[in-house]
């Protein structure tokens, strides 16, 4: 007996989210077409045109540029969510043509309800940790760099949505607030005739988001479920006329004004998020120290490899240019080969993929034989590399911190047991966002390619070692590539004897 049919997932890395470009590209043509033979909708149509309207792409690189910004995949994927479907059904006629048969095909694979709720949950995911404003990632700021990247109205409420159904009325509000003002613009009126958003409908939303948002602040418990229905009470339809007046005037405030108010009810900061946000100062001592390795193998003495000490217990230790070129692109071959990252599935589960690499590439026995070296420990019989790629708002959502082991899911007929050491190749460089922290020490590394950041999960009597504690920040913008090793702490039986 056969299982449910599996759909596409896109969201589970950016090379997935690349071929949603060729999708809409393909669209686009197709409403091109379209055009040319239905006059009667010209006006409309065009104006949508205008609205997807970008630059062309002719490189993987320039892709993953594009898709990297959050500001262009959120719009990208909601759109092919929600906004398309929709214009399909505006474009059908009494006579259905090849073109929107042509459309209707391509649109069995556009992406899932699950997949935009992946990478809702990712871009909120980015707004929280790093702090920022709804009303600035509307207009292209993100960490305070402008991009050539807005968002539109019906992006502003699907976040404001989700914010919502999360009952995070605080933050839903601000994203409630900017759909209205970008709804006011010419485009309005196609997000009312053709996808149904229409003014009132925001405001009404918008209206209960506030009252939701003033009971939450009020009484600071779990959300009671008879404030939904006062706070429907309060938007009810016959009151919608004073509604509408109070909020016209609530949006003539000031900007600046209504962010420093919200200011007052954030919660602190936690320390990962302080680290993620790049709000500790660089640590130096004189135990901490740049130097080349020449210690642990013959071929170190020959080619010593740059080797920076962050932190001497646990141990920490950053390497410069251990990756080359050739090889990075080598790895980034075989991850376009293994489509693992973005092959269907029946749901989306997690925000990084892990791929096995082939043990029998050269360059995989190549990248082993350099760990060896670095750590000066026992890789025999496990060879595996995992490779991974953050999607949008992608992040390590744990910290990990003291003992865990290898099961059988990632170490397949390798060692298992208790991992020793940690090891990870930045195989990508990351525009913002991305770095890995360990907040118990307010450590931050900033992905950089080619470098390989190693660490110890457990101290020398074999105890976990809780100050290992870490995790990964939220990619902001960029394709962050990583390959990741990890070290059995059973292998080191002759190497390190009190691990035996």
């Amino acid at each position: 007996m056969e299982g449910p049919e599996k759909t596409m997932i896109y969201s589970n890395s950016l090379l997935g989210m690349v071929k949603l470009l060729a999708m809409e590209d393909a669209l686009r043509h197709n409403l091109a077409t379209y055009i040319q033979a239905m006059q009667t909708k010209l006006d409309a149509l065009k104006l949508f045109q205008q609205m997807l309207h970008r630059e062309p792409m002719k490189t993987l690189e320039e892709k993953e540029e594009f898709i990297g910004n959050p500001l262009n995949a959120l719009p990208l994927l909601r759109r092919l969510n929600q906004d398309w479907p929709k214009w399909l059904n505006y474009l059908r006629t009494d006579i259905a043509s090849k073109t929107t048969k042509a459309m209707e095909t391509k649109l069995k694979l556009a992406p899932s309800n699950d997949d935009l709720q992946v990478v809702l949950k990712g871009f909120a995911r980015i707004e929280s940790f790093y702090d920022q404003e709804a009303a600035d990632m509307a207009k292209g700021y993100l960490l305070e760099q402008h991009f050539d990247s807005q968002l539109t109205a019906p992006d502003c409420f699907a976040l404001a949505e989700f914010h919502y159904n999360q009952t995070q009325f605080s933050r839903g509000t601000p994203w409630y607030r900017m759909a209205l003002r970008l709804h006011q613009r010419s485009e309005g009126k196609l997000y009312k005739k053709v996808l149904g958003l229409k003014r009132k409908r925001i405001y009404q939303k918008f209206a209960n988001s506030l009252v939701m948002e003033a009971f939450s602040l009020s009484i600071p418990t779990e959300i009671n479920p008879e404030w939904e229905t006062l706070a429907n009470e309060m938007v009810a339809e016959d009151k919608f006329p004073s509604i509408k007046s109070a909020l016209d005037e609530y949006l003539k405030g000031d900007e600046e004004i209504l962010r420093q108010e919200a200011a007052q009810h954030k919660p602190k900061p936690t320390r990962l998020e302080r680290g993620c946000r790049g709000w500790w100062p660089r640590q130096s001592s004189a135990q901490l120290t740049c130097s080349y390795n020449r210690k642990n193998s013959a071929f170190l003495r020959l080619a010593p490899l740059k080797m920076e000490v962050l932190n001497e217990q646990p141990l920490i230790v950053l390497y410069h240019e251990v990756l080359y070129e050739k090889e990075l692109k080598s790895v980034r071959e075989m991850a376009n080969i293994n489509d693992s990252m973005y092959k269907q599935s029946s749901k989306p589960q997690r925000e990084d993929r892990l791929a096995k690499l082939k043990i029998a590439e050269p360059v995989a026995l190549r990248i082993n034989q350099r760990i060896a070296d670095m750590t000066g420990l026992e890789l025999q019989g496990n060879t595996a590399l995992h490779m991974s790629n953050y999607d949008l708002g992608g992040d390590i959502k744990r910290p990990v911190s003291g003992r865990f082991r290898l099961g059988s899911a990632i170490s397949s007929s390798e060692w298992g047991g208790d991992v020793l050491a940690t090891v990870v190749l930045f195989a990508s460089d990351v525009q913002l966002g991305g770095a890995n922290v360990f907040p118990k020490l307010k450590i931050s590394v900033a992905p950089k390619k080619g470098k390989a950041l190693i660490w110890h999960n457990l101290n020398n009597a074999g105890e976990p070692e809780k100050l290992s504690s870490h995790a990964g920040c939220p990619v902001v913008m960029g394709s962050r590539w990583t390959i990741y090793k990890w070290i059995n702490a059973e292998q080191q039986m002759l190497k390190r004897p009190c691990l035996a």
